[in-house]
């Protein structure tokens, strides 16, 4: 009894943490206070861990904690860095490496797998998945069953790499000594290579800083990035051309983040060969470089093919190896933060998620006013009308589809027209003759048209008026898919994760991200 009680206590201490139960599973969800907070804590831990000082490192001593690494890819460095991690915090670890003496082979899907684990009560769970939006997916899952076990994004498929982005802007800050008003290079794979995804969103936290994003054509940064930096005002310049402009820029670049062509991930091997000698970092370039300028590489190099010259590998400013190590007491902090063992001192701003909220409208008084309906569309006495769609031919269409107006045996008329009032404008009208929407129809509207107008008719008078905005969180809506063909929400995977998109910038925008993989879209897409 004296045992369960003192455990207790224990678990009830973890509890109190700001950081408890925390997840680490996109560069979006990370505040400036957090993470500066996190790199000063890694710095201590790194020291301790150079110094064998346990008593400052090793947190968990005490604890029966487990943690499951649960790595469906191949991973040296990102499991390895973990599992030491965890170690050295005071951990026990299980899980596996590769799927092949698993359960999934049999056909298993990723919940129910991780479903195991959280019935073998582990602490936390660490994954690397081919899927996007994977980790997401195994948090909304432990959250929904009441579990407090944090998930750590180890990779999902080509979407992101949070705690890699967080031990490289830690081997910045190492190098050059600031993570503000810095040039940074990113070079070769922006569009697969995970990582690249991350760095700029988690240097965009700081400011002054400038992208430069030397890439072919075939591999550029996908536009959900670009569109995140350009709405937080964060300055890029992307470099297609040739070698020679990474050249003529070197003097200029305070550190150089640079990937190898994610070939696994390309759709053929024509583009692997036209973009693998664009792009090699050199001696005679590394001459070139300011004094404190360093390059770095998330690893592995493609030994037939390798980003940068194997002979700089022990030159002063190669950075790629002491990047690597920077995983550990990185990784050590994220998991003693999100167990509850450290943190207590934090009193910065937390990131807090952007909640499912009822004001995807606002009610306009009608004035009275009686529904006359466009020219070439006959009034309604009672029912609805949905006005002032987006000038698309096939968005009332749509609407009519979703709404499943024929299905119900209703009685609607739709078109697109021109206002009496304005005639340059072109709008979409929908009528629907004795039904009145429910709130999640409205909902449905505001996400295929924000802009339009919903108006109750009685006895042809407007006696009700609303004017729709994209809700925040879109999710429970019928047909609505990612259109990211590799994010887990998506049926043919089979995962059965229901799709979700929260809203992108405020005010009247129809933007969306996939609450799962990050991919950026335009609402009325989804459907």
């Amino acid at each position: 009894m004296r045992c369960k009680m003192r455990g207790d206590d224990m678990i009830s201490e973890r509890r109190k943490s700001r950081f408890f139960a925390r997840d680490w599973l996109d560069v979006h969800s990370i505040t400036r206070s957090e993470l500066e907070y996190l790199i000063s804590l890694s710095s201590r831990m790194k020291s301790a861990i150079e110094r064998e000082m346990q008593d400052v490192y090793c947190l968990a001593k005490g604890h029966d904690l487990l943690a499951a690494l649960l790595f469906y890819e191949p991973s040296t460095r990102t499991r390895t860095s973990f599992e030491i991690a965890a170690m050295r915090l005071g951990l026990r670890t299980t899980g596996f490496s590769g799927t092949e003496a698993t359960s999934v082979k049999k056909g298993e899907c990723l919940t129910d797998t991780v479903s195991m684990y959280a019935a073998y009560n582990v602490a936390a769970v660490i994954m690397r998945h081919p899927l996007d939006g994977s980790a997401k997916a195994v948090s909304e899952y432990f959250r929904m069953m009441g579990k407090d076990i944090p998930a750590f994004n180890g990779g999902d498929g080509k979407h992101e790499h949070p705690t890699q982005a967080i031990l490289d802007a830690f081997t910045i800050n190492e190098c050059c000594g600031r993570l503000e008003d810095l040039d940074i290079g990113i070079a070769v794979d922006a569009r697969y290579g995970r990582t690249a995804h991350s760095l700029p969103v988690v240097l965009s936290l700081f400011p002054g800083n400038r992208f430069h994003i030397f890439t072919h054509e075939l591999l550029r940064m996908p536009p959900a990035v670009l569109k995140f930096l350009d709405l937080n005002g964060v300055e890029y310049h992307e470099y297609t051309e040739s070698r020679e402009q990474l050249e003529d820029m070197l003097g200029s670049l305070d550190f150089l983040y640079m990937t190898r062509i994610q070939r696994e991930r390309l759709p053929d091997d024509d583009t692997f060969y036209k973009a693998k000698d664009m792009f090699r970092f050199t001696p005679d370039m590394m001459g070139r470089t300011k004094g404190n300028f360093g390059i770095g590489h998330p690893l592995p190099e493609n030994k037939e093919n390798p980003s940068i010259d194997p002979s700089l590998r022990r030159h002063p400013k190669y950075w790629a190896t002491r990047q690597a190590g920077n995983g550990v007491p990185t990784r050590l902090v994220e998991l003693a933060l999100s167990l509850g063992l450290a943190g207590s001192d934090f009193d910065g701003d937390v990131f807090v998620q952007r909640g499912r909220s009822g004001a995807f409208y606002t009610e306009r008084t009608p004035g009275g006013r009686k529904e006359t309906g466009p020219y070439d569309i006959r009034p309604i006495m009672n029912g609805t009308v949905i006005d002032h769609v987006e000038n698309d031919p096939y968005a009332v269409a749509r609407l009519a589809q979703l709404l499943k107006l024929r299905e119900s045996g209703n009685i609607y008329r739709l078109g697109v027209v021109e206002p009496r009032d304005r005639p340059d404008v072109i709008k979409g009208v929908l009528m629907i003759r004795d039904r009145y929407l429910s709130d999640d129809e409205v909902r449905l509207v505001a996400t295929i048209s924000p802009g339009a107008t919903v108006n109750d008719i009685r006895e042809r008078n407007v006696v009700r008026k609303r004017d729709l905005v994209l809700p925040e969180v879109i999710d429970g809506l019928p047909n609505m898919r990612c259109t990211n063909a590799g994010c887990i929400t998506r049926p043919e995977h089979q995962e059965y994760v229901a799709s979700k998109a929260v809203k992108v910038g405020e005010g009247r925008t129809n933007l969306v991200n996939c609450c799962y993989c990050g991919n950026l879209m335009e609402s009325q897409d989804m459907f």
